[in-house]
């Protein structure tokens, strides 16, 4: 279940102004920045005063409160950042579901605005999008949030996971007396906790890996590939504490219930016929739309597998791609180069020879 009401949060601001008014300058914007940074370490005479992080529980009330008035990509990561510390993974996971459906729904009308002037540069948004990725600001965070948590054996992070394995080497104080997790802990946290709530991480960290793979999908398919992002260290963190929780719930003998009703024996008492046809659709190959001849027959297949994306598999990122196709297919060699790759152009054309002048 959502922790954030991400269907409200796609909505259109206003009819006449679907992602409503740049709030930049706005007292509750600034505040929310002012929120969202770390206070330094003080010193006062001979008085230390511990650096603090962000309020993140108020920068998470005030994103929300912006977003009854805005569509705006700072606010929105922000909320993301501010959702794994007060709701964990699961709340990590819906911010990027819902950054996703921003970018996918309000592109173009998205602030910070695009600037026609500046040949419409996304650098900036591309820029606010990045910091899902920063090693500090949000990896190392998501590496330290629990992973497993036992009220008889306590709490365990990735973080903590990689040391007893011996992966990382912390750096200890010479005062901390604090034990360093050990490996028989944490397999019995995971041995105590409810199955529940352990498929529910590894749902949460799944969603991680598609929608940080979808978000790239939309990134590139706006902005070209050299342009875009690569969120790949968040992919591929995701995957690495997505195995861990699989394996724990495979260790523990869970199976995903069956959605498949079970049949009933007037539905097992079929004809021979009737069972031959049904073989035949489950184990042969079925032509969805016969041959293709043409290329009418082609963009009409991709539609249908964007039709079927969207219905059995909504999660993911394919349609994007197919989508992308599409549109490239009227488009000659230079034409599909520079949609891909836009300053591949030149080197091409120094490698094909197509700024050579003929022999007079």
């Amino acid at each position: 279940m959502s922790v954030i009401d991400i269907d409200g949060l796609l909505c259109d601001v206003a009819a006449e102004a679907p992602c409503g008014e740049d709030l930049e300058y706005d007292p509750n914007f600034i505040r929310l920045e002012t929120l969202a940074q770390e206070t330094p370490e003080r010193q006062y005479g001979g008085t230390i005063i511990p650096a603090e992080p962000p309020d993140w529980v108020n920068v998470k009330k005030t994103a929300l409160e912006l977003f009854t008035r805005t569509r705006d990509l700072r606010v929105t990561v922000y909320l993301v950042r501010a959702l794994l510390h007060t709701d964990g993974l699961q709340g990590f996971s819906d911010g990027l579901h819902l950054l996703r459906g921003l970018i996918e729904k309000f592109w173009e009308g998205l602030y910070p605005k695009l600037d026609p002037d500046d040949d419409n540069d996304p650098t900036l948004r591309i820029n606010i999008v990045s910091a899902l990725i920063d090693p500090e600001a949000t990896l190392r965070n998501i590496r330290e949030m629990p992973l497993v948590v036992s009220r008889i054996v306590g709490r365990f992070s990735f973080r903590d996971m990689q040391i007893a394995a011996g992966v990382l080497k912390p750096i200890v104080a010479k005062d901390d007396k604090t034990p360093l997790p050990e490996q028989a802990m944490i397999d019995s946290a995971f041995q105590d906790v409810d199955l529940m709530v352990l498929r529910d991480t590894a749902l949460a960290l799944e969603q991680i890996k598609v929608n940080s793979t979808a978000i790239e999908a939309v990134l590139t398919d706006q902005v070209g590939i050299l342009q875009s992002l690569n969120l790949s260290p968040l992919r591929e963190l995701s995957q690495e504490m997505y195995v861990i929780v699989a394996g724990w719930l495979s260790r523990r003998g869970y199976v995903e219930p069956s959605s498949e009703p079970e049949a009933s024996e007037s539905d097992i008492e079929t004809s021979d016929s009737d069972a031959g046809q049904q073989a035949g659709i489950a184990k042969g190959p079925k032509l969805v739309v016969g041959e293709l001849n043409n290329r009418e027959d082609v963009i009409r297949m991709l539609d249908k597998l964007c039709e079927y994306f969207a219905r059995h598999e909504p999660s993911s990122p394919v349609p994007f791609l197919l989508k992308r196709a599409k549109r490239l297919m009227d488009k000659d060699f230079m034409e599909v180069l520079r949609d891909l790759a836009p300053g591949g152009t030149d080197h091409a054309k120094v490698i094909l020879g197509l700024d050579e002048q003929p022999p007079s």
